[in-house]
């Protein structure tokens, strides 16, 4: 287990096997909550109506999580802020109010009117549509769940607990595989509620972990004293908003993907290859998004930066070398049919979807780094900044795809590639002098 004093001591050198003992416990993390997804479509396959289910299912996850956004980037907060009483009581408080905040949102999005006018603007079948709501009310309160646990979560990493991560994240896993198939043994409920019910017991058993096995860290923070200038909520705000608005920005691309499948050649079919093509592929991209966290805990003010943008890249290339293994030895397609038993006229067009994807894990591990750079230095801005040119580029991408009637798939792999590829240049122009050294100041307003 990795000591504070270890994250902090910037005389200790750093060195690749380092990075990697504090890494993976995050990665292993992520990695356990992308293996949800193919369970969940493992089930859905199972049950009737598989079709609809699977791009009913990408509609929920896709609502779900743009939903969720202002509590994503708690991690990232709480892990640069959390340094004394004073902080983590801000920071609580802050907490608190966001989670009851996207709680509402969900309410009103899910369960009142508002959700047939969502569903008309993204243009969902109707089927599809009526399948994804019964799951989307169950998962009411996801978000706040979510962004308790990621809360705590930052405290745990700022003092170098990263191994109670990845054992809340196999918590969450059990427990969604447990629920998840105790239902389809035993229950006739359909298969986007049945999943949804299983990822609801998931989180909230997951936060339960968290929630005990922070407090001897937290309870050693609520003992530090920090600095006489303390935390004030428009600090919190002015550090956390263009967070959130860049994560919101990042998972309204989820919709617009659905809302461009939706208007596609076979637009059922399109969004349900899609989502199977968007589960394997998401697998090999989640491990890169705990770099940022690595990313600014260990920098120690940018003394290490250059092993940690090597380790970064390392990361990538083995996650997009492993995309290409699985399709040129045709696994992707045995994984496609055999384990989430897709139907035989979904697996081609999946398979094409996750080669052209393939950079997209290597695309991923360098923003990591830039994002971790950035948000060390406080330039939150600069993230929001970057995230605005890719979801332009996305929507420019997707319109073009619409306009010439390319296959869903096709479409929206070549419009996510170049999406991210445009928002990694923006970072890369904002990182690089401060990875450099360059001794520009941290932004004050």
């Amino acid at each position: 287990m990795v000591s504070q004093r270890e994250v902090v001591n910037v005389a200790s050198p750093l060195d690749s096997a380092r990075i990697l003992k504090f890494y993976r416990p995050l990665a292993l993390s992520w990695l356990l909550m992308a293996i949800e997804s193919p369970i969940s479509l493992a089930i859905i396959s199972r049950r009737p109506f598989a079709e609809a289910a699977t791009a009913a299912f990408l509609v929920m996850m896709s609502l779900a999580l743009w939903i969720e956004s202002p509590v994503i980037d708690l991690l990232s907060t709480s892990t640069t802020l959390s340094k004394d009483r004073q902080s983590f009581l801000a920071i609580r408080r802050f907490v608190w109010s966001l989670m009851g905040l996207v709680t509402l949102i969900h309410f009103l999005v899910v369960l009142t009117p508002v959700y047939g006018v969502v569903s008309q603007i993204l243009g969902l079948p109707y089927e599809v549509a009526k399948t994804a709501r019964p799951g989307l009310a169950a998962l009411l309160l996801w978000s706040a769940c979510i962004g308790w646990r990621r809360f705590l979560q930052g405290v745990l990493i700022r003092n170098g607990e990263t191994r109670r991560i990845g054992q809340g994240t196999w918590v969450r896993l059990i427990t969604m595989g447990t629920v998840g198939l105790t239902l389809h043994l035993f229950s006739k409920l359909d298969g986007v509620l049945l999943v949804a019910i299983a990822l609801m017991a998931s989180v909230a058993a997951e936060a339960l972990f968290i929630e005990h096995a922070s407090r001897p860290v937290v309870q050693r923070v609520l003992e530090t004293d920090g600095p006489e200038t303390k935390l004030r909520p428009q600090d919190l705000i002015r550090f956390h908003w263009p967070l959130t608005a860049t994560t919101l920005l990042v998972l309204m691309g989820n919709p617009v993907l659905s809302f461009a499948l939706a208007r596609a050649p076979s637009p059922t079919a399109s969004m349900a290859a899609w989502q199977l093509a968007f589960s394997l592929l998401w697998l090999t991209r989640t491990i890169v998004f705990a770099l940022p966290e690595v990313v600014i805990s260990l920098r120690a003010n940018g003394r290490f930066d250059a092993v940690l943008r090597r380790f970064s890249i390392g990361v990538g290339l083995g996650a997009s070398g492993a995309l290409l293994l699985l399709h040129f030895t045709t696994l992707d397609g045995w994984f496609l049919r055999k384990v989430l038993d897709a139907e035989a006229h979904l697996v081609e067009p999946a398979r094409l979807a996750l080669l052209v994807c393939a950079p997209l894990p290597l695309i991923g591990a360098i923003q990591s780094y830039y994002r971790g750079i950035l948000t060390s230095e406080h330039r939150t801005r600069a993230r929001l900044s970057a995230i605005v040119v890719g979801s332009v580029v996305l929507v420019l991408s997707l319109g073009i795809g619409i306009a010439g009637r390319w296959p869903g798939v096709v479409n929206a792999s070549v419009s996510l590639s170049a999406s991210l590829a445009a928002e990694l240049t923006v970072l890369w122009v904002a990182g690089r002098p401060l990875a450099a050294g360059s001794g520009l100041e941290p932004e004050t307003s």
